[in-house]
């Protein structure tokens, strides 16, 4: 009989409790310990676009102009690289030295970004999520290692005869760039007479005709860079990140770059540092430091009104890009309301800064 007093106490506290439950389901949960969240900070992202100019010496290069009066041939390889662009954008993460804990009812309206960012308090925020860009220094358009197949439509050896006992006799170079000269001399001919219908015989029209002028003209490039060579142009894009604190910055090194190994990074020496100056402009930081000093009332809750600056990319002297900025590390950090976290106000902040975004009652 004892037994099934105590049984019957212990089913019916379990109920009670479950009963409780279900009637606070709606309500929202005491924070004992808050919310952790942080303030975002900006990144600077730097997009570069490089282009790569690989050359290739003709092996006829030292007759160019003696044989089809083409001057200032190239006479060696060589490889040029050129800057063609750069793009800056900015993007946000978690500032490490603005992390905070909101407490009590605030911290059970709170909602974060995926990174643990504040995106709003009272409202739902929609994140997307967003590929992070990746620079690569792989080599990834292939270049031929020779060029050059076709040297001559002729022999590489004199024909032999009786005198010289069926030995093969090799040309010289400069017997074999004489016969590409040659044959460059009959395509321009023979094209000249395509296109100005020289030849006795009806020639081909339409599509036919076309191509055949386009193979001559083809055929006749083709020799001809045998003596002022082939280049091979790529574009690469590359990007780069910088974080600044909470100061100016000077003189940074973002990437290097040499004009015959392209664009490197930081680490590599052997090429010209490109340098990225951040000037912080204080008019704005000025006026949000008396808003701080003179805010009415105060919570656990915080955001950041960013700053502005001055963003200058420079090769040695040369000014290569120049945009103004909202940087969030260079603004002011304050603290929301506490007569608009009672809940019936929703606030939305602005994840790349972390400002207020909008406050409505609805």
């Amino acid at each position: 009989m004892k037994f099934r007093f105590i049984l019957f106490f212990l089913l019916a506290g379990i109920c009670l409790q479950t009963e409780a439950q279900r009637s606070d389901k709606n309500t929202a949960p005491a924070m004992t310990d808050g919310v952790v969240y942080s303030l975002p900070r900006t990144g600077i992202r730097i997009h570069v676009t490089a282009t790569r100019e690989k050359l290739f010496a003709g092996p006829y290069a030292q007759f160019a102009e003696a044989m089809l009066g083409l001057k200032n041939a190239p006479m060696a390889d060589r490889e040029q690289w050129t800057i063609t662009g750069v793009e800056v954008e900015t993007f946000s993460e978690p500032d490490p030295d603005c992390v905070y804990k909101a407490k009590g009812w605030a911290g059970a309206l709170v909602s974060l970004t995926p990174e643990g960012v504040i995106a709003g308090i009272n409202a739902q925020s929609e994140s997307t999520a967003m590929a992070a860009p990746v620079t690569t220094f792989l080599e990834d358009q292939p270049v031929p290692d020779f060029p050059f197949k076709d040297l001559s439509m002729n022999p590489f050896f004199e024909k032999p005869d009786s005198t010289s006992r069926n030995v093969l006799v090799a040309k010289t170079l400069q017997e074999k760039a004489q016969e590409a000269a040659h044959t460059v001399t009959k395509l321009r001919k023979r094209r000249f007479k395509t296109l100005a219908n020289g030849y006795d015989e009806q020639l081909p029209d339409g599509k036919a005709y076309n191509v055949m002028v386009e193979e001559l003209g083809k055929l006749e490039d083709e020799y001809v860079s045998l003596f002022i060579g082939k280049s091979y142009t790529g574009t690469y894009h590359y990007t780069f990140d910088f974080i600044p604190d909470n100061n100016s910055a000077s003189g940074e090194v973002v990437f290097r770059f040499s004009d015959t190994k392209g664009v490197l990074p930081k680490t590599d020496l052997s090429g010209k540092p490109m340098q990225i100056e951040l000037k912080k402009l204080d008019g704005l930081a000025a006026s949000q430091s008396k808003l701080k000093s003179t805010a009415a009332s105060s919570s656990e809750v915080y955001y950041r009104t960013p700053g502005k600056a001055e963003l200058r990319l420079m090769n040695g002297v040369s000014l290569m890009a120049f945009t103004r900025l909202d940087i969030a590390q260079y603004g002011t950090v304050l603290s929301v309301p506490e007569e608009l976290l009672d809940g019936t106000h929703h606030i939305l902040f602005h994840p790349e800064t972390g400002a207020i975004k909008s406050i409505s009652t609805k």
